[in-house]
């Protein structure tokens, strides 16, 4: 009977030992517990690279509207901001950082495009309101007569300085024109001589194009040359006795033949005339060739007779270059 109450007093340990506190235990689940809140860090770095993403979708739509274009630079300037943020903190959602920074740009460039035309159209549609507006009516009566307005004054353009060029004898003269290499050509000549005097002119080739001047002793008269196009008269061969003179002139310096009045002259000479078709009383006092050429839309040869001469013609439609060779006193009256 002694030994049966000793039975029981193992019992009462293993009560003790289970209410006993717990060895380190707790304190690994602290540890535990800890771990999730350094997990935690990288959420706002995988924040930024979504918000980079959002911005730049948000300006890609701006963008391409009209109106919305010209405020799309700032939700892209955002995205490029946030996209690099994302990408240099290391965020684990690369692709949206990198989506981010490529629509940012892509985004400013179209809001640019969109913005220039929206502004384009705006001005057209603004320059077609003004067009249609109705014309403002004024209430004061109109005169029965409009003043005609003033023409404008033709704009005058002086002739270029005339070429002078001097010699005696034979020679070959190289020349310039006043106006220019392809512009008509017109020389007063003289010559002080007994034989013949002859000029011809002379192309870049330096071969003979047109005889101008044929006399015998002294000479003096102006004749046209370099009348087709290209043909660019560089020089003149001159055969002479004597002392001679080659003055070069501008086109427009020489005199007009005008209608209603008599135009004269003796020897060779050269007019301009500009009006319509007419007819021309024509005389001419001479013993050798008396002949009028006209150069305009044609070539015409108006008058060619030897000796003292007297009688109509048809005179055609200026604008054009008139060419008297005559050896006497001549007359040309436009009716």
């Amino acid at each position: 009977m002694s030994d049966t109450p000793t039975t029981p007093d193992p019992q009462p340990e293993p009560q003790q030992s289970a209410s006993a506190p717990p060895p380190p235990a707790p304190e690994r689940a602290e540890t535990t517990v800890a771990a999730p809140t350094i997990a935690v860090a990288p959420k706002p770095r995988s924040a930024l690279a979504m918000w980079a993403m959002i911005a730049g979708i948000v300006a890609m739509v701006t963008a391409i509207i009209p109106g919305l274009s010209f405020i799309a630079w700032m939700p892209a300037l955002a995205a490029i901001a946030l996209g690099v943020i994302a990408l240099v903190k290391k965020t684990p959602r690369r692709g949206q950082a990198l989506t981010g920074v490529v629509l940012g740009p892509i985004a400013w460039l179209v809001a640019i495009i969109v913005s220039i035309g929206f502004i384009a159209g705006l001005g057209t549609r603004v320059d077609e309101v003004v067009a249609d507006e109705p014309a403002v009516v004024d209430e004061q009566p109109e005169p029965s007569e409009a003043a005609p307005e003033p023409e404008p004054e033709p704009e005058v353009v002086e002739p270029a300085p005339d070429v002078v060029y001097s010699g005696t004898g034979d020679t070959i003269l190289q020349i310039e024109l006043p106006a220019g290499p392809d512009s008509i050509g017109i020389a007063t000549m003289t010559h002080s001589g007994r034989s013949n005097f002859a000029v011809w002119s002379l192309n870049a080739n330096l071969e003979q194009s047109g005889l101008l001047v044929n006399e015998i002793g002294n000479y003096s008269g102006t004749v046209p040359f370099n009348l087709e196009f290209g043909e660019q008269i560089t020089a003149f061969e001159i055969s002479a006795d004597g002392a001679w003179t080659v003055t070069l002139r501008d086109v427009l310096s020489v005199r007009e033949v005008p209608q209603g009045a008599a135009t004269t002259g003796t020897g060779d000479d050269v007019l301009v005339y500009r009006a319509d078709a007419t007819v021309a009383d024509i005389a001419h006092t001479g013993s050798s060739n008396f002949a009028i050429w006209s150069y305009g839309d044609r070539s015409d040869l108006l008058v060619n007779e030897i000796g003292n001469y007297t009688g109509q013609v048809r005179w055609q439609a200026g604008p054009a270059l008139i060419q008297v060779s005559a050896d006497g006193a001549w007359s040309i009256t436009l009716q």
